[in-house]
């Protein structure tokens, strides 16, 4: 593994470069067999501060079961208000995420039990939100068709006691530890993927976000990066838009792989160990978890600050802006590439990202407060990215210039222009 931490914020790069070391193998798994055990679908109750919500495993003796939790994700029990009763016996597997990288993360972190092809074993249980109508399909499906478990699965929306219910230990649990048996699952599912005749190989593959339903309200300048990448030889992907087969052809057909930060890269568990990996960021805040897939899979990292963060934000929303000027420039000049078109590099176009960034912010906050808790550790590193931002945007932050047509309005606005034209003068 080597990761290129250059073209990243000093102090971003420095709690990666942490992150990258911290991590740690298990692959002594354990699997515990509960006899007349109950699986509870997924209840959100206020205050708890989990990702999902509480659900899990309870014994014979209704108590919970830890070894059925995701600490901060899917934790705690309650009372259901009726139990159904099945004479089989299950795997559990917990929290079926509808987010496909929770669902890579969390969801599939247990299926390393059905490769042991347990034949006591009657279905491979997930549960959802209570009396939630859900189906699945998609790559989801597939997922479970490739494994080989689909004709295995169970979906279940309301508390069920099982005669015996396996509870595997976690394959990769976040911030702990990773297995092997945990990467097996993928890669099963790499050697049984259907290939079409019509696929083609690209050497170099770009994980776009731009078709991403509604992104187009939040997420600014990824028209830029789409033409970047473009110009530089790399084939435009939009993975929502594929198969899970052809996603995993195109990846382990590719010599470079480049992607937005987030979850897309995280579909690198699916390909061979030693990929080389471009991560544009879109974040002032590194993803924690793709630097363990980082470690997991052994990859070859390059990071590249492209945003130009502005205010504190869910990280999981937004708004983003992404920007051509700094360490994607700098990365671009040392690797002899080629710079996007003119036409998103031009101020005028930073400018017009600008207001859809302020009125997406205020959409979505409007004046609230908004820091996550987990994050207040990173002070320092959240002002250097906010510092950027601000100096990129400071005449329009500092108000010193209207951005909105109301500004012209207002008076403070016109005392600014006045001082600016009177200064003019001033100099001649």
């Amino acid at each position: 593994m080597n990761i290129n931490y250059e073209y990243l914020r000093p102090l971003k790069a420095k709690v990666l470069e942490q992150w990258h070391c911290q991590f740690s193998f298990k692959d002594d798994l354990d699997a515990p067999v509960f006899y007349d055990a109950t699986i509870l679908p997924l209840r959100r109750v206020e205050g708890d501060h989990l990702l999902f919500g509480r659900g899990g495993v309870l014994d014979s003796e209704n108590a919970y079961i830890r070894v059925s939790a995701i600490e901060g994700r899917v934790q705690y029990a309650y009372n259901p208000s009726s139990v159904e009763r099945k004479d089989e016996v299950v795997v559990y597997c917990g929290y079926l995420a509808p987010q496909w990288g929770h669902f890579l993360i969390e969801s599939a972190a247990r299926l390393w039990y059905f490769l042991r092809d347990d034949k006591r074993i009657d279905k491979y249980v997930f549960f959802v939100e209570e009396n939630a109508n859900r189906t699945v399909d998609g790559n989801y499906k597939e997922f479970f068709e490739l494994l080989g478990i689909w004709d295995k699965i169970e979906i279940i929306r309301k508390a069920t006691r099982y005669k015996a219910v396996v509870i595997p230990e976690l394959g990769y649990n976040r911030e702990r530890y990773y297995s092997n048996a945990y990467k097996d699952v993928f890669f099963r599912i790499s050697e049984n993927i259907r290939v079409q005749p019509d696929w083609k190989p690209s050497k170099k593959i770009y994980f776009s976000r731009s078709k991403l339903k509604g992104v187009n309200k939040k997420e600014f300048g990824l028209e830029m990066l789409d033409d970047y990448f473009l110009k530089n030889g790399y084939e435009l992907l939009f993975p929502e838009k594929m198969s899970l087969s052809e996603l995993i052809f195109k990846m382990n057909h590719a010599e470079s792989i480049a992607s937005l930060s987030g979850s897309l890269p995280h579909n690198l568990l699916f390909t061979n160990d030693g990929k080389e990996l471009i991560i544009i960021e879109r974040n002032v805040l590194n993803n924690e978890i793709q630097a363990e897939i980082n470690n997991m899979k052994d990859l070859n990292v390059t990071y590249i600050d492209a945003n130009l963060p502005i205010y504190s934000i869910n990280l999981g929303w937004g708004p983003f802006i992404m920007a051509y000027d700094g360490p994607l420039k700098e990365y671009t000049e040392k690797n002899g590439l080629l710079p996007p078109s003119q036409e998103y590099i031009e101020r005028r176009y930073m400018n017009k990202l600008f207001v859809k960034y302020m009125k997406a912010y205020e959409k979505e906050y409007r004046y609230k407060w908004y820091l996550d808790d987990w994050a207040i550790k990173y002070t320092d590193y959240l002002r250097e990215g906010y510092a950027a931002g601000f100096n990129y945007y400071q005449d329009y932050l500092s108000g010193l210039r209207p951005f909105l047509f109301r500004h012209l309005f207002m008076v403070h606005y016109w005392k600014k222009g006045v001082k600016r034209m009177l200064g003019k003068l001033h100099l001649m």
